[in-house]
């Protein structure tokens, strides 16, 4: 009897597993789904609507000084802790040098312009989060147009094409 009982067992448990195995599998709506929601993201894995959102906080704008027009981009940013730089550090406009999705490569990049003669380079944060390597931050648009000029024109490090630009912090009034 207790062989028979065994079977019995094993036949129940057979039963069960496959119950919840049939309930638990993947179908067509559950891959659906994932995909939806995937491309809901963008490529770095920011749902679109809070991408847009961030993208839209950063505005070109037209400002004259000297006598001169310069586009100044405005944007939302912070002095990046973990690269050793705070709020002090950063003031209303900025020559960004250049920009980087991962901090290990601005650090470089700051150290590289730090070398080469570029002491008070910094580290800046968007909301992204994009990391700016900014030469230069003063309260100064026409200092920072005039450093903005000097950097196009004799870069010490090769920069990307569009590089260097003025960034209003608009957090800084």
């Amino acid at each position: 009897m207790s062989g028979f009982k065994s079977f019995l067992w094993l036949v129940a448990a057979g039963i069960a597993f496959s119950a919840v195995m049939a309930g638990c599998g993947t179908n067509e709506a559950n891959y659906k789904k994932a995909y939806d929601k995937a491309q809901e993201r963008g490529a770095d894995g920011i749902e679109s609507t809070i991408y847009n959102r961030i993208r839209e906080r950063k505005q070109e704008e037209r400002v004259v000084t000297d006598g001169d027009t310069v586009a100044v981009v405005s944007e939302y940013v912070t002095a990046v802790k973990e690269a050793g730089f705070d709020a002090g550090d950063l003031y209303r406009y900025n020559v960004v040098a250049a920009q980087f999705k991962q901090l290990f490569h601005a650090k470089s990049m700051r150290g590289r312009m730090a070398s080469a003669g570029y002491d008070g380079a910094i580290i800046v944060a968007t909301g992204e989060p994009l990391y700016y390597v900014v030469t230069l931050s003063s309260e100064s648009l026409a200092e920072v147009k005039a450093a903005a000029d000097s950097l196009a024109k004799s870069s010490p490090v090769k920069l990307q094409e569009g590089y260097p630009w003025i960034l209003r912090a608009a957090n800084r009034r």
